[in-house]
């Protein structure tokens, strides 16, 4: 007699809390644990929809290497901070949250301005120290949703001057974990049993990121259903070079400057022409990096390009 193929009957969580659950689903039929598993293991780590900071302004910083006078921290240390803040996002795609500290003490992530559709889940996690009695500091931070992780380089640029870019890890999922042991079903014991531990950041729970991943792969494979029997004609799109958005790419060394004015772009951390024609020449003014000589030259030569100093980059875009 063919025996019928066997589906899962039991599907539970042995342990859960808001970080963490432990996963139960059996039986399986041999082999289908470790393809069930793998599948929403990659889906829950790369996939799941998240908040994240993508973009931080701090007022007199132009650019991430940058020391703070009264603060203990260097930028790279208070973007890193600010990177370990979870928030959930409600209701909107971007929103800007404001910092503004004035006095010694330590500045922690439930310091910052909030609108009402936007929760901070980690409100103790520390951002800075201001060690200077008088000194009063500004911040506007960009937090927006995603999912995966996006790297400075993929992200669009703002046209704002004072704006620095971070590299953004949208997924609410921190670790996941499975293992298949054999389990029995009447006279059979070759059947599989899946176990899966799934750890969170807190701003989704474990039963949220799993039913969402669920649902992406039952989408994904419902289009499998209806396999069409015509090759479908895909015009492809004809690639046109933006010699504008070329120009911002090009590394700060084709800038035709001497190599003194050079050296003290690139002390700012100045990389790339987009990097310099975000800056003002106030900003250029304000460091003690750059002299009117070179100021001059640097104009001059975006001149040359057909640029120039304070550009609104992205209404060009």
């Amino acid at each position: 007699m063919l025996r019928e193929f066997i589906f899962p009957s039991k599907v539970y969580w042995e342990e859960r809390t808001k970080t963490y659950g432990r996963l139960i689903v059996e039986p399986l039929e041999r082999g289908f644990g470790i393809t069930i598993g793998n599948s929403l293991r990659r889906t829950l780590l790369s996939s799941i929809e998240g908040t994240a900071i993508t973009a931080v302004k701090i007022y007199g910083v132009y650019h991430e290497f940058s020391s703070i006078e009264g603060v203990q921290e260097d930028t790279l240390e208070i973007i890193a901070n600010l990177k370990k803040v979870r928030f959930k996002l409600h209701n909107a795609d971007v929103e800007i949250l404001y910092l503004k500290k004035k006095g010694e003490g330590v500045v922690y992530a439930k310091d910052l301005s909030l609108p009402p559709n936007v929760e901070i889940i980690n409100p103790d996690q520390k951002i800075l120290t201001i060690t200077d009695p008088e000194k009063e500091i500004n911040m506007e931070i960009r937090i927006e949703r995603g999912f995966g992780y996006v790297p400075t380089e993929e992200m669009e640029v703002l046209g704002e001057v004072g704006w620095i870019l971070v590299d953004a890890d949208f997924s609410p999922v921190r670790q996941v974990a499975f293992r298949v042991e054999k389990t029995r079903v009447e006279k059979r014991s070759d059947y599989d049993r899946l176990i899966m531990e799934i750890y969170t950041d807190g701003t989704k729970t474990p039963d949220e990121v799993i039913k969402e991943a669920v649902q992406l792969i039952v989408k994904n494979f419902s289009a499998l259903e209806n396999i069409s029997y015509e090759v479908p004609v895909i015009e492809e799109p004809v690639a046109v070079v933006d010699e504008f958005i070329e120009k911002l790419s090009l590394p700060i060394e084709e800038l035709d400057v001497s190599q003194r004015a050079l050296n003290s772009i690139k002390r700012m951390g100045i990389t790339t022409i987009g990097d310099l024609v975000r800056l003002t020449e106030e900003d250029l003014k304000s460091t003690k990096n750059v002299g009117r000589k070179a100021i001059n030259e640097i104009k001059e030569a975006l001149k040359q390009m057909g640029l120039y100093l304070g550009m609104d980059i992205e209404s060009r875009r």
